[in-house]
């Protein structure tokens, strides 16, 4: 087994820094797929998360235009594209499965980035409003981009984490500003921060020695049979007893009141339904003990801090330190080089507050930056602060990307496992392929609300496997994606 992960090390060093340029879902995939059928694909809606891409009827064609903006979209999270076309054809021999694939693979020209991603959820849009065809002429044909929306609020307080809800394009509805999730999540954190005053009771025991008023005699003998005198004769010993006093000692301190204190999941609820982080710690702390727990604080990840403080402030004992790590990927210069980019706090304490406020310096020193963060060098830096750690858990925002992926052979060195809760995904989602491949070269864990998938090390050339709505396969310790089983979301279809 040894010998085993030596060559897969070997071969990682080699495969990291080709990891971004390989191609996880292809065209002929795509092409594939089980297509949609609608009326007619409404482009009346204009927001600033969605761009459509205009095609000729039948033909597939990119502009220079469309190549700059495809450029300028590579760090960017991308949460669905469509293809949209006519199920009406002019001739009976046309293929569409074949024009499909041909756009499909001059999007790839042009946008490659697209096709290493296996969270991008891809759709073919069949319209069959009519079977004429100068008015199917008058129909969009194209791609339509969906980009996710980043540190989204509405008026009311709500998370938008998707493009499809209409409500991102409301005018009272905006990014927020550090320094307000910051102040929510202290809000949210106050409404379960009911505490009461209980009272510990103990006993000391004290012992003293009291002067019975009589004399032992000097012969054991005479002592043995318990003779002894009133008093004081040569070398007689004065005869002592013991008496124990017993004092009760009354303390009292400070816990929280479960009853009165708002449960954290109504907490949650109130912010997002995505109650992952909460649900996973509640679930399986108790067997990460020694780890040190490494957290996204960039933009759009509030949510997720506030589940694994509110969860801290109720497990966290006095004289247990829990040892945390907080990453917003640079600073003030964010997006820096790889292993040196910065913006890691750690705080080791049996203090739930001191854990907050260092939390809360990392994410008011973040600036922002593009979408791919820095996980491996956090996880590097928390090891390092904390080197007789178990392994680590990392809090990872599922849409973005590792951009220092390369760096995970000397991450493999430590021999530290790496459980990664996934956040942002609904239940039995897709999961970043980025973090597959941390949890499986790690020797770790992926954990969702539903699963936790801890075989992945396991996995040789060949083996088919199934996480979320995903099916993979690895082939030459490369992880191909070769299904996906999903359901249309409601939205406006």
């Amino acid at each position: 087994m040894k010998t085993y992960w030596t060559i897969l090390l070997l071969m990682l060093c080699q495969w990291s820094f080709s990891q971004f340029d390989s191609v996880i879902i292809s065209p002929d995939l795509l092409s594939q797929s089980k297509e949609t059928k609608i009326a007619r694909y409404d482009i009346s809606r204009q927001s600033q998360y969605i761009i459509y891409l205009p095609m000729n009827y039948s033909k597939f064609l990119f502009t220079e235009a469309d190549k700059q903006l495809f450029y300028s979209l590579r760090d960017t999270m991308i949460e669905r594209i469509d293809l949209v076309y006519t199920v009406f054809k002019r001739s009976a021999s046309f293929d569409q499965v074949q024009l499909n694939k041909e756009r499909y693979e001059m999007l790839q020209q042009y946008f490659p980035a697209a096709f290493n991603n296996n969270i991008i959820d891809w759709n073919l849009m069949a319209q069959d409003g009519t079977m004429e065809y100068e008015k199917a002429q008058e129909y969009f044909h194209g791609f339509v981009i969906y980009l996710r929306p980043k540190r989204v609020s509405t008026k009311t307080g709500q998370i938008i984490s998707t493009a499809l809800d209409r409500r991102v394009d409301a005018p009272d509805t905006r990014p927020l500003e550090t320094n307000e999730e910051v102040a929510k999540i202290k809000t949210l954190l106050e409404k379960s921060a009911a505490t009461k005053i209980v009272y510990d009771t103990s006993y000391t025991t004290s012992r003293k020695k009291i002067w019975t008023g009589m004399y032992l005699a000097k012969s054991f003998d005479k002592r043995k049979k318990g003779i002894k005198f009133k008093t004081k004769g040569a070398d007689r010993d004065k005869e002592y007893r013991i008496r124990e006093t017993k004092k009760m000692l009354i303390k009292e301190r400070e816990v929280p009141d479960l009853e009165a204190a708002a449960v954290p999941e109504k907490v949650i609820q109130n912010m997002t339904e995505d109650s992952v982080v909460y649900t996973v710690l509640k679930k399986t702390m108790d067997r990460w003990e020694d780890y040190v727990i490494v957290q996204d604080v960039t933009g759009s990840m509030h949510p997720y801090l506030t589940q694994t403080l509110l969860y801290l402030r109720g497990h966290i004992q006095q004289n247990e330190t829990e040892k945390f790590v907080f990453f917003n990927d640079g600073d003030s210069k964010p997006d820096g080089p790889l292993g040196y980019s910065g913006g890691c706090y750690y705080m080791s304490s049996d203090k739930a507050t001191d854990i907050e406020e260092m939390a809360f310096e990392a994410m008011r020193k973040g600036r922002g930056g593009k979408d791919p963060e820095n996980d491996i060098e956090a996880i590097l830096y928390g090891i390092k602060k904390f080197p007789n750690c178990k392994g680590v858990v990392l809090i990872a925002d599922n849409f973005s990307r590792v951009r220092d992926f390369r760096l995970i052979p000397r991450l493999m060195k430590l021999g530290k496992p790496v459980r990664v809760i996934t956040c942002g995904i609904a239940e039995g989602d897709v999961i970043n392929l980025d973090y597959i491949y941390l949890a499986r070269y790690t020797r770790g864990s992926i954990h969702t609300i539903n699963e936790d998938i801890s075989d992945l090390a396991s996995k040789k050339n060949g083996d088919a496997f199934k996480i979320g709505s995903q099916y993979f396969k690895i082939e030459n310790n490369a992880i191909r994606l070769i299904k996906t089983t999903k359901t249309m979301e409601k939205d406006r279809w």
